[in-house]
Order: C-alpha cells, then structure tokens, then sequence
C-alpha cells in the first residue's frame, strides 16, 4: 500500500543506547499507513528492531563507515536516497549532520532535517568539543529544517535566533509509559532477583564514554561506601571505557559493592529497585534516562550541564561538576533513609514525553513538510 510519507531516518552508527531506544519507541507508535520509514545505518550492524521493520513493508540500510569512508559513505547515501523516492530525509547526526546530508542533497530530496540530540563541554572533554565546534557551523547549511531534542541541544546547534523565530522542531525523547509503571512487588522482586535486599542502591544506565563520566561516578561512591559500608553502584551498558572503570573499582577494593550489569533490556523494572539514579554527565542534550527515571519515581542526581528541561517533577537534583566527590556524596546520601517511590505519568505526559501522543505530533509534522493533512 502506498504510503502518504516516505521517510528515510539516518541514525548513525548501530549502538544499543538512547538514540536507538527513542527511534524505536517512536517507530512502535506511527501509524504506518501514513508513515513509511526506512532506517539508515553506518557500518554493519543490524538494529534490535530490524524484523519489525520488515514486517512494515520498511527496511533496514547500511552503507559504509563515514570514519573509514567518507566519500564512500556520501556517495552510498546519495544512491539511497536517489533509488528510494524519499519525501523526507531526517539525518540525526548531530554537529555532523553535514555529510549525510549531503549525500540527501545529491540524491534529490527535497526536504532535509538536520536534528540534534547533543552538545559539548571544552573544560572536561576539550579535543572531541572542539571538532565539534569547528563542525557545527555546517550541521544545517543544508538542512531545509532544524530538529532536536530539548530546546537546549537545538540552540546549541543551531543558535537562539532559530529557536526564537520558531524553527526548531523540539521532538521529545518520549517513552511509553505503560512500560514504566511504579509497583511495590516489582521492587520488591527487583531487588531480590538483583541482590539489592539491604542495600542503598545507586545505579546508573549509559555507555561508558568520556561523556558519562564513570570514572568520578566511582569517585563518588567511593566516598559513599565510607559512611555507608550497604551502599551499591550499578551499571548498566557496555563501552571502550568498561576494563578501565572495572580497573579502578579493583584498585579502589569496591569490587564486591559495584556490579556491571552489561547491556539491559529491563530498565524500566531495574529502576524500580534503585534508591538513587546518578547522572554526573560531561554534557547532554537532554538525557532520555532521568525521564525514564521520573516515570517511575525514581530521585536523579544530575550534574548542572544536563539541561533544566529534564526535570519534569521535583526528583531531579542538579550539583555543579566543580564540587568535589564529597560534595556529591554528601548530597546522596541525604536520600539514604528512602522517600516515597510511585510513578509520575501525568507530569510528563504535560511535559510531552507520552509516547502516543508525541508520535502523533510527528505524523503531523512529517506530512505538513510535504504538504499533506492527517
């Protein structure tokens, strides 16, 4: 059946993380008689969700690593791009948004987005913050629209006039809340399943790159684990930095009071069991976990660089990346007595971040570009 728009969404390299989940909660929520949607990939890896595609009529694309290919990868784009017809070609590169566009431009489409979900910190990561700088300028040259994921990362990238005059499409990193529902026995099971009876648990879920910042997180909890010996940190997700982390906690003798708990699936039951989500990012253009946080009443504590727009209820607690690990070891372990854990769904289904709806909202701005109505 013919679709009313065809979409073609550049994602980057196939990682299990953030970028991912949302384009995944987003793709389980469109109406696919209206919306057709292929996904774009660089590199060989296949998403999680690639079957559900086929099963659309929607498909997955590879084409080469722009890091190992550059010309290369442009060139495959713009093949793609040509062969497939797209309406919309909605590249989520980032301050890099240049070159896949670029291969959208040569392929003929005529409406091309250039989103951004990120930003930079030159203090505490200086040399991948000044390519990106230096590469921002071009992240919309050519764009015919601006996307992103917090008004933050949008005039990050793409200046405030733009976000003042209106032309940045804000498109939340919404979640299904139905799947992150508060309940004492989930808790309870949670806790009991993980080894987390007893214990004041901090947990953290994130890729371990320079940008999450593991190494103070482990610096945190080391100071915690003073005062409170029942204290336990929890990761989750995998990275290049993992044997370093895991190589500090054996050196600091943490290693029986912090877990790796690799790749999960199950956040939304996880966090149910937490006491405390840590969050001390370099830099983000939202930060998706802390939603997914508040959804089911879970407290964060976020470093002051993570946007204002996250806190969506009163269980965020921002402290500047200046104080010291003991500051923010203080600052947790005022919450070590418990609090009253239950789910937030109507502060951020106000906020935007329900799912349905915001599919919704992206069915209508998908077909208004090409000039059709719902």
């Amino acid at each position: 059946m013919e679709k009313a728009v065809k979409v073609l969404r550049i994602i980057g390299e196939c990682k299990t993380g953030g970028t991912e989940t949302i384009a995944l909660n987003y793709y389980k929520n469109l109406n696919h008689d209206l919306v057709g949607m292929d996904f774009l990939f660089y590199g060989p890896s296949l998403p999680r969700f690639s079957k559900e595609l086929e099963a659309n009529g929607d498909k997955v694309i590879n084409v080469v690593d722009y890091t190992e290919n550059l010309v290369g990868s442009i060139r495959e784009i713009r093949d793609v791009v040509k062969d497939g017809k797209y309406d919309i070609v909605h590249a989520q590169l980032n301050a890099l948004n240049f070159f896949p566009l670029l291969g959208a431009y040569l392929g003929g489409a005529k409406i091309r987005i250039a989103a951004n979900h990120s930003t930079a910190n030159m203090k505490y990561e200086p040399k991948k913050s000044i390519v990106k700088y230096l590469v921002r300028p071009s992240a919309g040259m050519l764009a015919t629209n601006y996307a992103a994921c917090s008004e933050y990362a949008g005039k990050w990238c793409f200046g405030k006039r733009a976000l003042k005059n209106g032309k940045i499409k804000i498109i939340h990193n919404a979640i299904d809340l139905s799947s992150f529902n508060y309940s004492d026995e989930t808790r309870q099971t949670v806790r009991s399943k993980m080894g987390w009876d007893g214990k004041f648990v901090i947990g953290h879920a994130g890729r371990f790159t320079e940008q999450k910042n593991h190494k103070f997180m482990v610096e945190i909890f080391a100071k915690i684990h003073e005062k409170c010996p029942e204290a336990l940190l929890a990761f989750a997700g995998d990275g290049h930095l993992m044997d370093e982390v895991k190589t500090q906690v054996e050196e600091l003798g943490l290693t029986d009071s912090v877990q790796f708990l690799g790749v999960r699936f199950d956040m939304n039951e996880l966090m149910q069991g937490m006491d405390i989500f840590l969050f001390p990012s370099l830099y983000e253009g939202l930060g998706n976990v802390i939603t997914e946080a508040q959804a089911v009443g879970l407290r964060s504590i976020a470093s002051d660089v993570v946007p204002n727009e996250v806190k969506m209820t009163e269980l965020v607690d921002f402290i500047s990346l200046n104080k010291s690990a003991d500051f923010w070891a203080d600052s947790i372990l005022k919450y070590k007595d418990g609090y009253v854990h239950k789910s937030r769904h109507d502060d951020l289904q106000r906020a935007g971040y329900e799912i349905k709806s915001a599919a919704r909202d992206l069915e209508k701005y998908y077909l208004g570009l090409v000039g059709r109505k719902m």
